[in-house]
């Protein structure tokens, strides 16, 4: 219980300083405040803020220099986790940052499913077939299916038999589960999603690969499409 209650407790502290960060604009190299100016800024004892710190450091998101400070790393030089527990703060990613995860996202699902049509085992047709039941239930019940369509998508890759994989695409998910929760909160959207995965999974089921590719990758141009209007926003304005 500690554990999780310390856990809880640094994720607020990162969001805390990425949000300071974010807000007030520092530039890549630009020298940030220390950790007592952290520290009496937010209210946190100068330990929690030097793990939080470390943290963010590992992430790749600061750098310490000896004897001269702590100061911001490019954006580009930032690991997949820094991109997770900005998600999980709560701090708004840009339009441009959002196109790039639908590009990345894009490349992986469209090959990740021409090998789950040639390597899926009839577990992963039983998985995939109850998450479109339990998916028509949702819909059935006037509810949203964000988790649902978030199961679909990772069983197509855990029958992909490619454990790394499916560990990369995981983070994508993590990073995305506000914005889907918005995305499916129109019903329609849901129906249509729901539509095309009992395409895919019989194009998966049938170890019809060139079909399986090309419904994932119409169902996935047709999400990007919908998130375009639905965001309405230039690129580098926060969402």
């Amino acid at each position: 219980m500690e554990r999780e209650e310390g856990q809880e407790s640094r994720t607020v502290t990162i969001g805390k300083i990425l949000g300071f960060i974010r807000e007030r604009r520092y530039e890549h190299s630009e020298r940030l405040p220390s950790e007592r100016d952290f520290a009496e800024k937010f209210g946190n004892s100068r330990a929690a803020i030097r793990e939080a710190l470390a943290a963010l450091e590992v992430m790749r998101v600061i750098e310490r220099r000896p004897n001269s400070g702590i100061y911001l790393r490019s954006s580009g030089e930032r690991s997949i986790e820094a991109l997770i527990w900005q998600a999980e703060s709560g701090i708004p990613f840009t339009a441009s940052e959002i196109a790039d995860v639908f590009e990345v996202r894009r490349m992986l699902e469209v090959q990740a499913v021409r090998l789950a049509s040639a390597r899926r085992a009839p577990e992963d047709i039983r998985t995939i077939r109850a998450i479109l039941s339990k998916t028509r239930e949702r819909l059935d019940a006037l509810h949203t299916i964000e988790v649902e369509d978030e199961a679909f998508h990772l069983a197509v890759f855990a029958a992909t038999k490619n454990g790394i994989l499916q560990r990369l695409v995981k983070s994508f998910y993590e990073m995305s589960r506000q914005r889907r929760r918005i995305y499916f909160s129109e019903r329609s959207r849901g129906i249509r999603a729901y539509e095309d995965h009992c395409m895919i999974f019989n194009a998966i089921e049938n170890m019809q690969s060139d079909e399986a590719e090309q419904r994932m990758s119409e169902h996935l141009s047709q999400a990007v499409e919908a998130w375009q209007m639905l965001l309405g926003k230039p690129t580098g304005e926060p969402l």
